[in-house]
C-alpha cells in the first residue's frame, strides 16, 4: 500500500475505530523490522517511507490522547526480542521522545507489530506538542539551523510577549560593506569574493542543471533563518570553498523566469504574526553579470537580500501530526503555534473525589446497584471508586439518558476501569440480543468518555504515567449482565497496570480536573 502526503497534508493511514481500545488505533500497512533486515533493504526510498509513516503515526497518537499503532511485519522470520526494531527506527524514536520507554511499549503478536503509545505529557520546557521537525530556522554563525522544539517555544513565546519586532534594514558596518557589494553591477570571473559564510552571508554554488529545483530546495531554510535572525545576503554562483566568483550560465529570459520562481517561493513560505501590521517578507533579488577577461558576459550571480522579519517565518509547515475523525492530519502552522504558545497547566484545586452522599443516593434510587458494584469489587482487595451521575457531563460531553451513572475503579494490579451502568426494565430483560451487545450509540458514548478522560488527565491533570482504561457496560436488571468488556478484546503491557504510585498520581490528576 502506498502512503502519501496529500494536498490537505493528511497521511493515508487507516484509522481503526476499535470500540475495545480506549484511544485511537492506527494501521500503517507493512514494515520491515530488525537491524539486519533493515540494513539489507536495497530500496532506500521504501526504507525511508516506512520510517516516515511509522514516526508520523506515533507522533499523531502522542498528540491525540494515545492509542495503538499496528503494522504487518514483512520479514517472516522476525522476532522482536531477538532482532530488535532497527537502529534507524530506534534513533528516530529517541529524537522524537528522549525517554522512549516512558511513552512507548513495543509488542509482537504473530505477524503483527504493535506500539502502545501514551498521551504526551508536556515536558520541563512546557512543550505540549510532539514535533518531528519544527521547520523554523535560525542563523547560528555560518549555518541555518532548524530550531529544536524547546528553542522554537522560547523564540515564539518571546515574540508573543513582545508583540513581534520591527522589520529592520541591516546597518552594521560589515553589513554596509555587504550592501555595497550587493549593489555592484558586475563581477569579474575567478576574482576572489571578499566575504565568507557568516551570520549575515550564505554562499552557494551548484551545477547549471536543474537550477530552479536547486533554488527551491535551498531557499526556504536560508530565508527562514535570515528572516528570524538579523537578515542577511545569499549569493548564488560563488564557490564558497575557494571564495571565488564563478556564476552560472543562463539566458536573459531564463533569469526573468528564475526571479519569478524565487519570488513565488518566498511568498509561499508559512508565516505567523504576533504583531498588528502583519507585514510580508521583505527581500530584494537581482542578477549580477560576471565578465570574463575579454569583458564579455560569461555567467551570472544571483544576489538575494532578506530583511529581518517582524515575527516568525517557517521553511514549510511544522512536521507535527494529530488524529481526528477524518484521519491522520498535520497541524497547520497557525494551529501548531497557537497550541504551543497558549498552553497553560490548570492549577490544582480541591474537589471531592468520592462523594459519599452521591453513592448513598444512587444506591437508594436504584435497587441492586450496590450489590452489582460489590460483585465487581469482589476480585479487588483494595481500590478507589469514583462515582458520577454522568462522567460525560463532567467532561463537557453529551449525556446519554440510558446511563444511570458512571463509575471509575482505580485498583492496584489492574487496569483502571470505567463502568457505565444502564438500567434495563422488565420488558428489556427478555431481549437477549440487547443484553448481549449494547448498541453503537452506547459503545460510542463509553469510548468517547474514555478517550476524553485520558486526554484530560494528561493535559489538564498533569498525569505523566502510562494509561490504558478498560471500558465496561453493566446492565442493572434482575439478570445483571456485563454485555461489553473491552478487557477481553485488547491486551495491554504489564507496565499499564496500576501500581501504588500510579494510583496516587491518577487520584491527584483527577482532583485537578473534576
Amino acid at each position: 500500500k502506498e502512503f502519501h502526503l496529500g494536498p490537505d497534508r493528511k497521511m493515508n493511514i487507516s484509522v481503526t475505530l476499535n470500540p475495545n481500545l480506549p484511544g485511537w488505533a492506527l494501521f500503517i500497512g507493512g514494515i520491515t523490522l530488525g537491524e539486519k533486515a533493515r540494513n539489507k533493504m536495497k530500496n532506500y526510498g521504501q526504507k525511508r517511507k516506512e520510517k516516515e509513516i511509522c514516526l508520523r503515526a506515533v507522533c499523531a497518537l502522542l498528540n491525540s490522547g494515545g492509542g495503538m499503532m499496528e503494522a504487518v511485519i514483512k520479514n517472516v522470520d522476525y522476532e522482536l526480542n531477538r532482532d530488535g526494531i532497527g537502529h534507524d527506527l530506534e534513533t528516530s524514536f529517541y529524537k522524537m521522545v528522549p525517554f522512549v520507554h516512558k511513552n512507548l511499549d513495543f509488542k509482537q503478536k504473530q505477524r503483527h507489530f504493535h506500539i502502545f503509545i501514551k498521551s504526551w505529557t508536556p515536558d520541563i520546557y512546557g512543550q505540549c506538542i510532539v514535533t518531528l521537525k519544527t521547520n523554523l530556522y535560525i542563523r547560528n554563525f555560518s549555518s541555518s539551523d532548524n530550531m529544536k522544539g524547546h528553542a522554537a517555544l522560547e523564540f515564539l513565546t518571546n515574540m508573543k510577549e513582545s508583540g513581534g519586532r520591527l522589520c529592520s534594514t541591516l546597518t552594521d558596518s560589515p553589513v554596509e560593506e555587504l550592501a555595497s557589494y550587493f549593489n555592484k553591477s558586475k563581477f569579474t570571473c575567478k576574482d576572489k569574493f571578499p566575504f565568507t559564510k557568516s551570520m549575515h552571508v550564505e554562499l552557494k554554488f551548484f551545477s547549471p542543471k536543474n537550477i530552479p529545483e536547486c533554488i527551491k530546495k535551498i531557499l526556504p531554510p536560508i530565508v527562514s533563518a535570515f528572516a528570524n535572525t538579523e537578515g542577511g545576503y545569499l549569493f548564488l554562483g560563488i564557490d564558497g570553498k575557494e571564495q571565488q566568483i564563478t556564476g552560472f550560465k543562463a539566458k536573459k529570459n531564463d533569469l526573468e523566469k528564475l526571479e519569478s520562481e524565487i519570488s513565488e517561493c518566498i511568498h509561499q513560505l508559512p508565516v505567523y504574526h504576533f504583531c498588528e501590521k502583519k507585514e510580508e517578507i521583505i527581500f530584494s533579488c537581482k542578477f549580477v553579470e560576471v565578465h570574463d577577461d575579454a569583458g564579455s558576459v560569461c555567467s551570472y550571480v544571483c544576489a538575494l537580500r532578506v530583511e529581518r522579519f517582524c515575527c516568525a517565518v517557517f521553511a514549510k509547515e511544522p512536521d507535527s501530526w494529530q488524529v481526528n475523525d477524518s484521519g491522520v492530519k498535520a497541524f497547520t502552522t497557525e494551529e501548531w503555534v497557537t497550541r504551543l504558545v497558549n498552553y497553560k497547566p490548570v492549577p490544582s484545586g480541591m474537589v471531592t473525589c468520592i462523594p459519599e452522599a452521591l453513592c448513598k443516593e444512587l444506591f437508594l434510587q436504584h435497587e441492586g446497584l450496590q450489590q452489582l458494584i460489590q460483585k465487581e469489587m469482589d476480585s479487588a482487595d483494595e481500590g478507589t471508586l469514583l462515582f458520577s451521575k454522568s462522567w460525560s457531563l463532567d467532561l463537557g460531553l453529551q449525556e446519554n439518558q440510558e446511563v444511570i451513572c458512571d463509575v471509575l475503579l482505580i485498583c492496584p494490579r489492574k487496569l483502571p476501569t470505567l463502568y457505565s451502568i444502564v438500567r434495563v426494565g422488565e420488558e428489556g430483560e427478555g431481549n437477549l440480543t440487547a443484553l448481549e451487545e449494547p448498541g453503537d450509540k452506547l459503545q460510542d458514548y463509553v469510548k468517547q468518555i474514555t478517550l476524553t478522560l485520558k486526554y484530560t488527565l494528561v493535559n489538564l491533570g498533569g498525569y505523566t504515567g502510562k494509561l490504558g482504561i478498560v471500558m465496561k457496560v453493566l446492565y442493572l436488571s434482575h439478570k445483571a449482565t456485563s454485555p461489553y468488556d473491552s478487557s477481553s478484546k485488547i491486551y495491554y503491557p504489564v507496565s499499564y497496570y496500576v501500581t501504588t504510585e500510579m494510583r496516587r498520581s491518577l487520584l491527584t490528576a483527577l482532583l485537578k480536573v473534576l
